[in-house]
């Protein structure tokens, strides 16, 4: 799977590897750093506005995977992506402190009661509940913020079935044979409305080559169902039906095919969903890699500073795929040295193991271009503008927490 992922750099966007080799040899970005290319995510939310645009789909962004950047989302929006999604409050409030708009709020987690009305503040378009309290929760706190007689906040039940997918620990929601009586009760409170349904995920992630690209999910037929049944039994329209996980501009028409209105690109606009990384034919281009450098050698293996090695590493991959990346003190040393992670059963990555550490000096930059959820580790991320002219400028430097830093990448007192 990781090589297969540096195979796709090396083929798709060779820029970016030369680039993060240089920016981390002149001392601009740190070690242990997601670099993120801001001209191919400006390319790739162009290539996924279009094509939403041509199906009628509403583009919301999810940041997570990014590490809440906010200059890489505010690059995906500028190009064409309607808004963004915060996967929780601390999402929301970075994003929301950026001056970006969020759209979605509640899918994978619900908001904590003591933190609606703050969220009810920044206008989400809608907020998804699992239960009727957290809806009676919602309308309770619009109370506080209502600026307009018989104004309501637009909610999305999310549904599951008996034959649906879930990721363990993201379990919630409606059983479909009792969404239509939930609803019933939240029309009955006085400050919202149900406005559609959801449910996580509804395109499968595979790793099996045989079954590529992905198909839907039974969740996607669950989800429109019981949108249906709301509408017939209740009057009540259901003019959202969103449908995130695992989405790109390849998988936008299957969606829209089976009813969706909204879709939620986090992977695809980096273009490293597991089918764009797998099948190596997606539209979008990978947008970024992790940068390390190497701090000592010790019996033929050398450690680099860890800090990007989510737990994703251990568990998920096929372990016959070996896993590569490049070390070098300059781009044509790097690309000539393809060496092989070692794994090695970490609580805390304070360093990646790397084979063939002969082969290293101290202080070499490494490339290695993994899958992430760059919010689960405690790496920095760097946005860089001008990769594909050749010219790559850091436009800014941001800690784990999305603080942005100064040259002495110590944290600013503010984004603006």
């Amino acid at each position: 799977m990781l090589r297969m992922f540096l195979n796709r750099l090396q083929s798709d966007n060779p820029a970016l590897l030369d680039a993060a080799v240089e920016l981390h040899q002149s001392g601009q970005i740190p070690a242990n750093t997601w670099l993120f290319d801001l001209d191919t995510i400006a390319a790739n939310a162009r290539i996924q506005a279009a094509e939403a645009k041509r199906l009628g789909l509403t583009t919301f962004l999810m940041t997570k995977q990014i590490a809440r950047n906010p200059l890489v989302a505010a690059t995906a929006l500028a190009n064409g992506i309607d808004k963004t999604v915060a996967v929780d409050m601390t999402c929301a409030h970075l994003l929301n402190r950026c001056g970006l708009p969020v759209g979605h709020i509640g899918q994978i987690n619900q908001i904590p009661r003591h933190q609606i009305t703050h969220a009810l503040t920044m206008q989400p378009d809608y907020i998804t509940v699992y239960s009727v309290e957290k809806a009676r929760q919602i309308s309770d706190a619009m109370d506080s913020v209502v600026r307009v007689a018989g104004a309501r906040q637009s909610l999305l039940v999310r549904v599951y079935g008996d034959d649906d997918v879930a990721f363990a620990g993201q379990e919630g929601g409606f059983h479909e044979s009792a969404v239509v009586d939930a609803v019933r009760a939240i029309a009955a409170l006085p400050h919202v409305e149900v406005i559609g349904t959801t449910a996580f995920p509804v395109v499968e992630y595979t790793f099996d080559r045989e079954r590529m690209p992905p198909g839907l999910l039974p969740n996607m037929t669950t989800i429109t169902d019981a949108a249906k049944r709301i509408e017939t039994e209740l009057g009540i329209p259901m003019t959202v039906i969103n449908a995130p996980g695992n989405t790109s501009a390849e998988t936008f028409a299957t969606l829209k095919g089976a009813g969706a209105t909204h879709v939620e690109p986090g992977h695809g606009i980096c273009g490293t969903t597991i089918s764009q990384m797998m099948l190596g034919s997606s539209l979008e281009r990978p947008a970024y890699t992790w940068v390390t450098e190497v701090s000592h050698i010790y019996k033929g293996t050398a450690y680099a500073f860890g800090g990007g090695l989510w737990s994703l590493m251990t568990g998920l991959y096929d372990d016959a795929w070996p896993k590569q990346m490049i070390v070098g003190s300059d781009p044509a040393s790097a690309r000539s040295t393809v060496l092989d992670y070692q794994h090695i059963d970490q609580i805390i990555d304070y360093h990646l193991p790397i084979a063939q550490g002969d082969r290293c000096q101290i202080g070499d930059t490494v490339v290695f271009p993994i899958y992430t959820q760059a919010q689960m580790t405690r790496s920095y991320t760097a946005a860089v503008s001008g990769i594909q002219a050749g010219r790559p400028v850091v436009e800014g430097v941001f800690d784990h927490a999305g603080t942005q830093l100064d040259e002495q990448f110590a944290p600013l007192l503010s984004h603006r």
